[in-house]
C-alpha cells in the first residue's frame, strides 16, 4: 500500500506481464533446445528479447504520453511507431539468417501477447473483493 491508502494497481498489471514475459522466456529457451535445436531456441531467444524490449517501450511510451500536453502526445504517439519497427527489423533479420526458425521467432516475438492475456486471465478468475 502507498501512504495515501491506493495502489498502484495499473503498475502491478504491468510488472506483471512484464514477469510473465521473463518466465516464459526462460521456459522456452529450453523448451525449443530440447525438443527442436540449438537454432531453434536461439532464434526464439532473440524473439523474446525482442518481446521483452517491445514491452518496455510500450510502458514508457505510454507513461509518458499521458501529459496535457498535445504536442508531447503526439511525439510519443509517433514514437510508438518505433515499436513496430522494431519487431519488423527483428524478423527480417532473422529470417534472413535463419528462414527454417520462423516458428520459435514468431513464438519468442508473441511472449507479449502471452503475458497479456495471462494478466487477464488472472484478472478475470479474481474475486472482486481481493486485495492484490
Amino acid at each position: 500500500m502507498s501512504e495515501g491508502g491506493s495502489r498502484d494497481e495499473g503498475g502491478d498489471h504491468l510488472r506483471r506481464v512484464t514477469g510473465a514475459i521473463v518466465v516464459l522466456g526462460f521456459l522456452g529457451l529450453p523448451l525449443w533446445g530440447v525438443l527442436r535445436s540449438w537454432t531453434a531456441a536461439l532464434a526464439f531467444g532473440v524473439g523474446a528479447l525482442t518481446s521483452l524490449a517491445f514491452w518496455t517501450l510500450h510502458r514508457i511510451l505510454t507513461a509518458r504520453m499521458l501529459t496535457p500536453s498535445v504536442r508531447r502526445r503526439w511525439l510519443y504517439g509517433f514514437l510508438s511507431l518505433g515499436k513496430l519497427a522494431l519487431i519488423a527489423l527483428v524478423l527480417r533479420g532473422m529470417m534472413g539468417r535463419y528462414p527454417a526458425e520462423a516458428l520459435p521467432l514468431a513464438m519468442g516475438v508473441l511472449l507479449f501477447v502471452a503475458g497479456i492475456l495471462l494478466e487477464a486471465v488472472r484478472l478475470a478468475f479474481r474475486k472482486p473483493d481481493d486485495a492484490a
